[in-house]
């Protein structure tokens, strides 16, 4: 005899439907929230990333300023710096009258064609450096090749009898740099080529909202580097003796160092907060040869 197999009754069927119910809304609220918790992340690491890209940014020229004369300008509001960033080395053969023969080491064509000349230093017997500005350094003071390259490599008296060196097939160069006053540059003093190099922070271009990272090679246009940031953003200054960063600006020649404060904005919200999310990164630099008075 052929049995009739039970099927399910209409209770079991409703709640089986509405356990199913209770486990899908149940995974659907986790996965909602995973996914909103991946945004806010994604966002944060990228404004993580747009904080750091600017350190970086900055680093690289801000490290190779002397504590010297090395800043040129500051801004009140902390918004702007100009600095005098060396892009050339090498030593000093002679100086006769208004003009220094100098060797320098070889140098790429990129960071030649990237720089602007603006003017040239050489450390003196106390250890600090001395900032020659010609009065038309584009132009009529223009680096030149130098004219007696035997004044440096030379071994005659009163010659420097500097060798001249190549490295990965770029040659050094002799060079005859001008001014209108003589710069009184000893014999082998180390000497440097530098050009003006300014930071700001203001309106981005990409981001109207927020501010930008500009940088400015004077002589030329400025460039944005990263954005956004939070209007908060900014630069901190040391003065000799300081164990923190002040707001206001001393007088530029006491400046020995700078606060980074990077205030680094999501270029994009996420879903689960209404503001912007952003991450502050504040990293200090000291200019070289930083002494204590």
């Amino acid at each position: 005899m052929i049995r009739a197999r039970r099927g399910f009754t209409l209770s079991e069927m409703l709640i089986s439907l509405v356990l199913v119910s209770i486990i899908g809304a149940a995974f659907t609220r986790i996965i909602r929230y995973q996914t909103r918790y991946f945004a806010h992340e994604t966002t944060l690491r990228t404004a993580r990333t747009i904080a750091r890209t600017g350190t970086n940014l900055l680093l690289s020229d801000l490290r190779v300023v002397q504590d010297s004369g090395g800043i040129d300008s500051v801004a009140a509001d902390g918004k702007l710096v100009r600095v005098l960033v060396p892009y050339r080395f090498g030593l000093v053969c002679a100086t006769n009258g208004t003009t220094t023969t100098v060797s320098l080491l070889p140098s790429d064509s990129a960071t030649m064609a990237l720089s602007v000349y603006k003017g040239f230093a050489y450390r003196n017997a106390a250890g600090r450096y001395t900032y020659v500005v010609p009065p038309d350094p584009t132009g009529a003071n223009i680096p030149t090749v130098s004219g007696t390259p035997s004044s440096c490599t030379g071994s005659a008296n009163g010659q420097a009898q500097i060798r001249s060196v190549s490295v990965s097939g770029r040659a050094g160069d002799i060079i005859d740099l001008t001014s209108n006053l003589a710069s009184g540059a000893p014999a082998v003093a180390p000497v440097f080529l530098f050009q003006k190099v300014s930071y700001s922070f203001k309106t981005s271009g990409v981001y109207p909202s927020a501010l930008g990272l500009f940088r400015n090679v004077e002589g030329g246009g400025d460039e944005e580097l990263v954005a956004p940031f939070d209007t908060s953003a900014r630069f901190r200054f040391y003065k000799a003796g300081d164990d923190t960063s002040r707001v206001t600006p001393p007088d530029k020649g006491d400046i020995r160092g700078i606060d980074l404060v990077l205030t680094a904005l999501a270029p994009k919200g996420s879903s689960s907060s209404t503001s912007t999310n952003s991450v502050k990164v504040v990293t200090s630099v000291f200019f070289k040869n930083v002494r204590a008075f």
